[in-house]
This record gives structure tokens, sequence and C-alpha cells, in this order.
């Protein structure tokens, strides 16, 4: 009976799981087939990446190449000792994980775990580091598009609305990093700015009758005191590895971009920057593996939008996602064998 019980209770987040799967498969299908073919065709696409010159072949493969190892560099900034061969390993196996497991940047998190506790790390350190390197991550994904917006509102003629978006994401940004200095400044300051977070919480929380509490604020010191020492001895180094991260990335875009025949003058820098940091952003939120489908519509309409032909646009994103999501799969299963080789080699060494 209590069996019974059991499978009863775990069948729920099986079928959730399952649901959510599902959800997740028919909305890439949908833009994949239902969407982004409404812009250009996929065979546009490829006669375009065919009649590449191979110099500029030499060129996205050099830049794809310096965005994947660039990866390595945050982890590297938070755990010093990290090898760059042990780094390659972690990096090329979690960016496969994340491109083709549902939730796979979850999965991802924990095969973390266990490939730096192999590298002979503490859980401490891996967790201090996977936190930092993950909150530096989504700082950069939600800054980059207010820069973005910056940029055209300073390089471009803008609407009153453009500046206004620009004044307010500059303002979430200042408030943001001022509530971050104040979490890592000291214990009384992060526990300060969790309970004013936890009474403005509990308040909303009041309007729908719900109980009062003090997660926040026990979240924030737990945070602060697994994080802290990296971030002030190493912080900077982690802030210059994370946007080194971010620019590669841009970078490979950008040559994509040119390479396809899409000039300055008809799409230039500055959108084409917002273009990348927009499709960054759709891609952060977790509904298919890797952002795929979202990443790509949010990309290729933004492009448009700005004046690249459809075609072009469309020719940019296969090259761009090649290099950036179907390659790196290649690359992580290699890995992924390398390193559990290597697991099973250690113990006789």
């Amino acid at each position: 009976m209590a069996s019974d019980d059991l499978r009863r209770r775990g069948a729920a987040p099986r079928w959730k799981k399952a649901l959510g799967v599902g959800a997740s498969l028919a909305l890439l299908v949908f833009i994949l087939v239902g969407v982004i073919p409404q812009f250009a065709s996929y065979s546009s696409a490829w006669a375009r990446m065919t009649h590449l010159d191979t110099w500029w072949w030499v060129a996205i493969v050099a830049a794809a190449a310096l965005n994947q190892v660039s990866g390595i560099w945050p982890y590297q900034a938070a755990m010093p000792g990290l090898r760059f061969s042990d780094g390659l390993l972690q990096i090329e196996t979690a960016t496969a994980i994340s491109n083709t497991v549902p939730a796979g940047g979850a999965v991802a998190i924990g095969m973390a775990y266990r490939m730096f506790s192999s590298f002979g790390f503490a859980d401490v350190a891996i967790s201090a580091a996977v936190l930092t390197t993950g909150i530096w991550n989504i700082a950069a994904k939600l800054g980059l598009p207010v820069v973005a917006v910056a940029l055209l509102a300073v390089t471009a003629s803008p609407t009153t609305h453009v500046i206004e978006a620009a004044l307010t994401g500059v303002a979430v940004i200042i408030v943001s990093g001022v509530g971050l200095w104040l979490v890592f400044r000291s214990e009384a300051s992060a526990r300060w700015v969790g309970h004013l977070t936890d009474r403005v919480v509990n308040w909303v929380l009041h309007r729908f009758r719900k109980p009062a509490a003090d997660r926040i604020e026990r979240s924030l010191l737990h945070f602060s005191n697994q994080t802290v020492h990296i971030v002030r001895r190493r912080g900077w180094l982690l802030t210059v590895a994370a946007l080194t991260n971010q620019a590669a990335g841009f970078v490979l875009v950008l040559i994509v971009v040119r390479a396809v025949g899409i000039a300055a003058g008809q799409v230039p820098l500055a959108a084409v920057f917002t273009s990348f940091a927009l499709a960054r952003l759709a891609g952060a939120i977790p509904i298919t593996p890797g952002g795929l489908g979202t990443m790509d519509a949010a990309f290729i309409s933004a492009m448009v939008t700005f004046g690249a032909r459809s075609s072009q646009a469309l020719t940019v994103d296969v090259i761009w996602r090649l290099t950036t999501y179907f390659l790196p799969i290649l690359c992580g299963i290699v890995t992924y064998l390398i390193w559990c080789r290597r697991i099973v080699e250690t113990p006789s060494s």
C-alpha cells in the first residue's frame, strides 16, 4: 500500500515533466516551421552560406573557437587553480547538455558539480563558483539590452520611448549594482537588504492573504557567506572575464553579419549589438533547450526591423546557431567521453 502511494506521488512530477517537454517541443516546431519561414526560406539561407568566401569561413571558425574558449575564463576567475584543459572539458560538456536536454541548465549545473569535484575542488569552492558565475552571467544578459538601447539612443535619432527605455534601464542597473554592493559589503548590510526586500514581498503577500516569511533575508545571507571571498578578492577578474565572454559572442555575430553582406550602412553596429542582446535575453528564458527557436526568432525579427533583408537575417542566424549550438553538441559528446575515461582510469593510476 505504501509503495502504491509513492508511485502515485511520483507520477505527477513525471506527467508534469512530460507535458513540459511536449509543450517545449511543440513551441520549437511552431517557431522553426511556422514562424521563421515567414521571414525567408531555409533554401535561400543555404544558398547564401555556400557562396561565402573561404576567408570569411576562416574568420567565423576562429571567432567561434574564441567564443567557446572564453566561456572557461569566468570559471577560472572564480576557481583559482582550474586548469585550462579541465575547464574546456567542463564547459563543452555543459554546453552540450544545455543545448539538448529540457531544463538543460539545471542538469548542466549538476554535471558541473560532478566534474569540478573530480578535478579536486571542494564542494564549497564549487558552490561559490557556480553561484557567482551564474549571477554574473544573468547580469550580463539582462544588462546587454539596456546598454544596446542606450547606444541606439546615442548613435541614432531616438524617439522619446527609446530614450525613456534607456534611462529606465540605466536606473535599474544602478539600483541593482548598489544592491549587490550592499550584499557583499558586510553581513549587516546584506541582512538589511534582505529584510527590506522581505518587507516589500510580505506586503504583497498580505494582499493575497499569504503568510509572511524571511526567505529572501536568509537566502541573501547564505549567498553572501558563500561567495563574499570570491567577490572581494576576484570580483574584478570575474567581471572582466564575463564581459570578455559576452564580447567574444558579439564579435562572432558581427563577423557573420558582415560576411553575409550586411554592410554598416544597412544595419549599423549598434543595431547588430541590439539584435544580439535581445536574442541572448530571449534565449535565457528556459522554454526550449539552448533557447533554440525563441532566440532565433528574436534575432531574425530584430535584424529585419533594423534594415536587414529577411534572407540575410536568416543566413546569419543559421551560421550563428551552427557554430554556437550544433557544433558544441558534437564537441561536448567528445569531451564527456574523455572525462568518463579519465574517471575510470584515475583509481588505477
